[in-house]
């Protein structure tokens, strides 16, 4: 507890017994304020005026348990904010059928690391689309006897294939993945 006086050099202190209860001896007339404090709870006052020969008695009075607060801050780690980057990436396709996964819009992208790289090289050359253009490719290469070491019919055209689809996973791994900085 806290008297506090108009003149500090008449406050005064005291400790509460274990009933609560406390007192102060020959406090000086005028007004005061009495302030209670206790861990954990907020603290209370009390103003008041002792008169000249008075007994100035404090009606009970409760404290409230103080208010905590507590700041949290939740963040990502710099390769949960990449993959969610990636996530947004996967969904990019050009014309809404060519995949698109090596563009970010967000000027503040954070880079992929090795192994964010060499998932989204896989997802890229495993992605259906590119089974077809593939066979696109090697159909035209086909019709007009590009390579025509790989002769025609369907043994031509599988050597073709391979090969188109070997170009486009050697491109994507090493163009992609393995070299390219973001």
């Amino acid at each position: 507890m806290r008297l506090s006086r108009e003149d500090p050099s008449l406050s005064e202190e005291a400790e509460s017994d274990g009933d609560g209860r406390f007192s102060f001896e020959r406090v000086s007339p005028g007004p005061f304020e009495l302030a209670i404090m206790a861990g954990g709870f907020a603290t209370a006052t009390f103003p008041g005026i002792v008169h000249s020969g008075e007994r100035c008695t404090v009606p009970p009075i409760a404290l409230v348990v103080a208010s905590a607060s507590t700041e949290v801050k939740v963040s990502m780690t710099r390769t949960e904010v990449a993959e969610a980057e990636i996530k947004d990436e996967e969904k990019q396709r050009v014309l809404g059928v060519v995949p698109n996964f090596y563009v970010t819009y967000d000027p503040a992208a954070v880079p992929l690391n090795r192994k964010q790289k060499f998932e989204l090289a896989w997802k890229a050359t495993v992605d259906p689309i590119n089974f077809g253009l593939t066979g696109a490719v090697t159909g035209i290469q086909q019709a007009t006897d590009s390579f025509s070491g790989y002769g025609q019919g369907a043994q031509g055209f599988g050597k073709r294939y391979g090969a188109s689809y070997a170009d486009l996973v050697a491109g994507t791994f090493i163009g992609s993945a393995c070299c390219r900085h973001y």
